[in-house]
């Protein structure tokens, strides 16, 4: 008779899968702006799901009593880093849409289904466990090792196309916080990390032991994997979804122009533009981006990034920035605006969120919104 050997590391297996399950397919089917992003990491976490299922399978040794479990592929670890990548790759370029020359992301993953099918193979013929194969002892620690090499090099590709974003970010929105994907960045480097540490496990799996450690001495990874995958899934679910006033593309020039003399016509421009700036307050509108900036000046936006990149030294959203702070400032210095709260100020000159409002004021300024105020009130005293 079959019992079911449960543990503390089990449960929280067990749980993962049935959560993964839940976020995966909210991901993959709700009717949401970034569907179709969410979509890549929908699937990333469905892969997540059936790997925990193989975990599970192992550890209650569910192939004695259903030996012919084995045949159903559940492991798509070459998978993952794709997935991730393209995820990553169309939440920051809108405009990209899946092709069929994306398709050779997935190429070894059939090289993972041909080891799939070698060990069911093996083991029907020989009438033994698919575990017990000579094909598994020789061929999964190879699967293991390329799915890690996989996961490394896409999420270092990810990482980069973050970067590039950011920069992107810069030179388009005067807020980038709102659409920045500094948690994704973050989460990225930890799923990777993670998996560079199944390195040493398996080292020492296969080299000492004969790749016969038990599953039980793999959980600790597992479980932080598992943990790390449904972090990004709730995240990515719950965030605000982000809607662009005109797409993010990787048709843009992000590498440091040289340094050149700045021409007389470039300086006279930027001269416009600040005069602009200063008589109409463009930038106390806190959905001010590069493109509404160009219309409302009737400037082409490539032409009005130079202008300011070149006339004034700075990307869209320092120079905007600055005219906010120095906005909050002279309010500051208004005995008219001592009842108004700091956040109340910033709201009025241009700045949508706190977090955005104490950084930008810090970054520009060196104090902080309240030492500043503090520092002010003092001084009239």
């Amino acid at each position: 008779m079959y019992t079911l050997d449960l543990n503390v590391f089990n449960f929280i297996i067990i749980a993962s899968v049935f959560i993964g399950l839940c976020f995966s397919l909210l991901l993959i089917f709700a009717k949401r702006i970034n569907q179709k992003a969410n979509q890549f990491l929908g699937f990333l976490a469905l892969v997540i799901v059936f790997w925990n299922v193989w975990v599970l399978s192992l550890d209650l040794d569910v192939f004695r009593y259903l030996p012919k479990f084995y045949l159903i592929p559940v492991n798509f670890s070459l998978a993952l880093g794709p997935l991730l990548f393209l995820y990553v790759k169309k939440m920051t370029l809108t405009e990209w849409e899946f092709s069929r020359q994306d398709f050779v992301h997935f190429i070894p993953l059939a090289f993972e289904l041909v080891v799939h099918i070698i060990l069911c193979r093996e083991a029907l013929h020989k009438n033994i466990l698919a575990t017990d194969t000579n094909a598994f002892y020789t061929l999964i620690p190879t699967v293991q090792f390329v799915a890690i090499i996989s996961i490394l090099v896409y999420s270092y590709q990810a990482l980069k196309l973050i970067s590039k974003y950011h920069t992107w970010l810069k030179i388009n929105y005067s807020h980038d916080d709102k659409y920045n994907l500094r948690w994704l960045y973050r989460l990225i480097i930890i799923f990777a990390l993670f998996w560079f540490l199944l390195v040493p496990y398996t080292l020492v799996d296969y080299l000492f032991f004969d790749f016969r450690l038990g599953i039980h001495d793999y959980y600790p990874i597992y479980i932080s994997l598992s943990i790390i995958t449904l972090w990004i899934s709730v995240e990515a679910f719950l965030k605000p979804e982000m809607v662009f006033m005109e797409p993010a593309t990787d048709k843009v020039d992000y590498n440091q122009r040289k340094k050149e003399p700045v021409s007389t016509d470039i300086k006279y421009k930027a001269k416009q533009v600040a005069s602009e700036m200063e008589r109409n307050l463009y930038y106390l509108d806190s959905e001010l981006s590069l493109k509404s900036l160009a219309d409302a000046l009737n400037i082409h936006p490539n032409t009005l990034s130079k202008i300011i990149n070149e006339g004034h030294g700075k990307n869209f959203s320092d120079y905007i920035n600055d005219y906010r702070v120095k906005a909050v400032i002279d309010k500051l210095n208004d005995p008219n605006y001592d009842h108004v709260t700091l956040l109340g100020i910033s709201f009025e000159c241009g700045f949508n969120s706190k977090t955005t409002f104490n950084r930008v004021f810090k970054h520009v300024t060196g104090k902080t919104p309240f030492d500043y105020k503090k520092e002010i009130k003092s001084t009239n005293n």
